[in-house]
C-alpha cells in the first residue's frame, strides 16, 4: 500500500471532528469541542470560537482552547468582537497575518493575554449569513499560518457553522417545548380554577330547583323547574367530564381496582338512566351471559362509560325504541356492548365521535362523554370503539381485559 500523503492525518481528523460535533445538541459544548479540536488540526498554542447575539452585534458565546485556568482569570472579559475578530465578520473574509500586533484593527486585546503574533481567523457562515468566527494564533514550529492550514480551517468553519446551527435549533426548540409545557399547566390550572368555581355557582341553582321538583307532587309542580332542574344536572355533569378530562391530561386520575361482578355494574347504569329513557318512551333491555366472571377494575369508571353510552343511545333514539346493553366474555375479554335502533354513525365519523376537538361547523358536537370514555377505557388497559357497517342504529364495543386464570396445582 502505497504511502499517505503528508495532508491525509490532519485531514482524517478533520472528518472525525466533524462527525463528532454531529452528536452534540448543546451549542457551549459544540465551541468547546470545536477550539479544543482546532489545536490539533491548525498546531497553534490558542484557538478560539464566537457566536454572535441574536441582533447581530457583538459576541454572545466565546470559548478558547490553550489558555489555562489562571491565564483564563487573569484576562477577565471576553472579547465583544470590535477589534479584528469584528473584522473578520464584518468583512466576511479570511484574515492570515504574520504578526497580530501590526495590524490596525488589533485592539482590545487584554494586557494580560498571553503574547500572540500568527493569527488566522476565518469567519463562519451559515444558512443566515455570518453568525461568528474562528481564530487560531501563535502556530507552532512556524512563523506563521500558511495555505494548507487556511483551507483547513475554512472546512473547519463549515463544519462549525452546521454544527452550530443544528446546537440553536436544538435549544431552541427545547425552550420552545419548556413554554408550551408552562402555558399548559397554567391552562389546566385556570381550567381547575374556572371548574371550581362552576360547580359552586351551580351548586345552588341545582339544590333549589332539587327542592322545587323532589318535594311535591309532580302535577303540581311547573314545567319550567323540570327544565331548570334538568339543566342543572346536565351542567353538573358537563363539569364532571371537564374534571376528569383534566386529570386524565396531567396524569392524575387514579383508578380503584378490585374485584367485582359485571352484572352489578350493568344493572347500576341502566338505573341511572332509566329516568331519561322513560321520558321518551324507551325500552332499556339488558342480557348478561350467565357464565360471565367477576373482573379485576375500577367499578366506578366502567359504570361511567356504561352510563355515557347509555345516554348517548338516549339521545340518538327515536321514541318508543330499544336500547340493548349486553355483556360477555371470551378470549381473556370482557366485553360490554350498547345497541340502539337510531340513525347508527356513518363509516366516516367512526373515529371523529371520539375526538374531543372536532367538530364540523355549525354543529353543535358530539359531547365530551365518548371521548373521555374512550380515554377511561385506555386508562383501565381496554378499549371502546364504534361499530361499522350496521343497517340500522350505533352499536358501542367496550372491552376489559379479564383478570388471568390461576391454574390449578
Amino acid at each position: 500500500m502505497p504511502p499517505l500523503p503528508p495532508a491525509w492525518p490532519r485531514l482524517e481528523a478533520l472528518l472525525n471532528t466533524s462527525l463528532a460535533l454531529t452528536t452534540e445538541t448543546g451549542l457551549d459544548r459544540v465551541l468547546e469541542r470545536v477550539a479544543e479540536a482546532a489545536l490539533g488540526l491548525m498546531q497553534c498554542r490558542y484557538a478560539a470560537v464566537g457566536v454572535l447575539a441574536p441582533d447581530g452585534q457583538l459576541l454572545e458565546k466565546f470559548k478558547t482552547a490553550g489558555l489555562s485556568e489562571a491565564e483564563e482569570r487573569a484576562i477577565g472579559h471576553r472579547p465583544t468582537g470590535r477589534g479584528i475578530l469584528g473584522l473578520v465578520i464584518r468583512e466576511r473574509r479570511v484574515i492570515r497575518l504574520r504578526d497580530l500586533t501590526r495590524h490596525p484593527a488589533s485592539v482590545g486585546v487584554p494586557a494580560n493575554h498571553p503574547p500572540m503574533k500568527s493569527f488566522l481567523g476565518v469567519p463562519i457562515v451559515g444558512r443566515r449569513g455570518v453568525f461568528g468566527n474562528l481564530y487560531v494564533t501563535e502556530k507552532l514550529e512556524a512563523a506563521e499560518f500558511d495555505d494548507a492550514d487556511e483551507h483547513v480551517a475554512q472546512l473547519l468553519a463549515n463544519a462549525i457553522a452546521t454544527a452550530v446551527e443544528n446546537a440553536m435549533l436544538h435549544e431552541e426548540s427545547a425552550r420552545l417545548l419548556d413554554e408550551v409545557q408552562l402555558l399548559h399547566r397554567r391552562r389546566e390550572q385556570f381550567f381547575a380554577m374556572v371548574n371550581h368555581e362552576l360547580r359552586n355557582a351551580l351548586a345552588g341553582v341545582y339544590g333549589w330547583a332539587e327542592m322545587l321538583v323532589r318535594r311535591k307532587q309532580p302535577d303540581t309542580v311547573p314545567r319550567a323547574a323540570f327544565e331548570v332542574l334538568d339543566s342543572a344536572e346536565q351542567a353538573v355533569a358537563l363539569i364532571n367530564d371537564l374534571l376528569d378530562l383534566s386529570r386524565l391530561d396531567e396524569d392524575r386520575l387514579k383508578l380503584v381496582l378490585r374485584r367485582v361482578e359485571p352484572r352489578l355494574i350493568v344493572q347500576q347504569a341502566m338505573r341511572r338512566v332509566l329516568p331519561s329513557a322513560e321520558a321518551k318512551a324507551l325500552r332499556l333491555t339488558e342480557a348478561c351471559a350467565p357464565d360471565l366472571p367477576p373482573i379485576e377494575t375500577d367499578s366506578h369508571r366502567v359504570e361511567q362509560v356504561l352510563t355515557n353510552l347509555l345516554i348517548n343511545a338516549i339521545k340518538h333514539s327515536p321514541g318508543g325504541t330499544e336500547i340493548r346493553l349486553t355483556a360477555s366474555a371470551a378470549d381473556g375479554v370482557a366485553e360490554f356492548a350498547v345497541e340502539d335502533e337510531g340513525p347508527g354513525i356513518p363509516e366516516a365519523e367512526l373515529e371523529r365521535i371520539f375526538d374531543i376537538y372536532e367538530t364540523k361547523p355549525g354543529e353543535a358536537g358530539v359531547g365530551l362523554g365518548l371521548p373521555l370514555s374512550r380515554r377511561l377505557a385506555r386508562l383501565m388497559g381496554g378499549s371502546l370503539e364504534a361499530e361499522a357497517g350496521r343497517a340500522v342504529g350505533a352499536r358501542f364495543i367496550l372491552r376489559l381485559p379479564l383478570p388471568p386464570v390461576k391454574e390449578s396445582s
